[in-house]
């Protein structure tokens, strides 16, 4: 379906990969969420067009972090800081490189539709009926998980059920329930598809426990900038906003085609992309 060259099981379970891998190719890590598809693509695309091999690998986010960490993988554009992946740059910020923030108009959070009675997630305590006592999230290794978790205790609805799955999963799951006007609470984040055209908002975080200015950043392997210093040089240059990839990601909802749709984003964006390039510096 897409390129898919390195599998997990448990821990760090990478292929035999060499750290020497050829000068003008770089190994990305992927995020299986909306941002992290939209992302990861869009920069093959363009590191393609500018004579770079790309390789994209499906992991755990627990491995991308380790295969980082070890050389493994060189480059994430997904790390969601400084709150939703905290636990995993912490433990590896010494032997990653951060090259700041791509996104900056982040947020996470849990929402609900807006014809749902609740405002605020210190309300589901006395709503634990008309929810099912069910809070929809992903994959279960995603730091908004955790986040979720720790809000569950710190909020008073630990016997709650936080049900795991995908992205997509997450999605349709909304999506259903929303046809039906249905009350549902998801772990959501914005930049994401599901806003777009669906009427939700995010539940008030009294207590703080998730991020109103969360960012997205890349980061890569240290030694990444000495080995391949014109890959590193568009790492650090892109950057772009929530405006930017809200159609894009419809889009890859929509079909999943996620190459021809970054394709397609590049074409139609040729003076991003030349900033990207370092076509624009003076």
């Amino acid at each position: 379906m897409h390129v898919r060259s390195l599998l997990v099981s448990t821990g760090l379970l990478f292929a035999a990969v060499s750290p020497l891998a050829q000068a003008d190719s770089l190994r990305l890590g992927i995020g299986e969420w909306a941002t992290g598809q939209a992302s990861t693509y869009v920069l093959k695309a363009v590191l393609e067009d500018a004579g770079h091999q790309v390789d994209i690998s499906s992991v755990s986010l627990a491995a991308i972090w380790q295969g980082l960490s070890v050389g493994e993988l060189d480059a994430f554009t997904g790390a969601w800081l400084p709150v939703t992946q905290a636990s995993y740059y912490e433990s590896k910020a010494d032997e990653i490189d951060d090259l700041g923030p791509n996104l900056t108009d982040a947020r996470v959070g849990l929402a609900v539709p807006t014809y749902a009675d609740v405002t605020s997630i210190a309300d589901l305590a006395a709503a634990g009926e008309t929810f099912g006592q069910r809070i929809h999230g992903i994959d279960p290794g995603a730091g908004i998980m955790a986040l979720t978790e720790q809000a569950m205790n710190a909020y008073g609805i630990e016997d709650w059920q936080l049900v795991a799955g995908s992205d997509a999963a997450m999605s349709q799951t909304l999506k259903t329930a929303m046809s039906r006007q249905e009350p549902i609470v998801v772990t959501a984040w914005a930049p994401h598809p599901v806003f777009s055209g669906q009427a939700l908002r995010y539940l008030d975080d009294p207590q703080g426990r998730y991020s109103g200015d969360e960012q997205i950043h890349t980061v890569t392997r240290q030694g990444l900038a000495e080995d391949k210093p014109e890959i590193t040089a568009i790492l650090d240059r892109f950057q772009w906003r929530s405006a930017d990839i809200q159609d894009l990601m419809a889009a890859n909802q929509a079909n999943g085609d996620y190459e021809a749709n970054a394709r397609a984003w590049v074409d139609a964006h040729p003076e991003m992309v030349a900033t990207w390039l370092g076509k624009n510096d003076d």
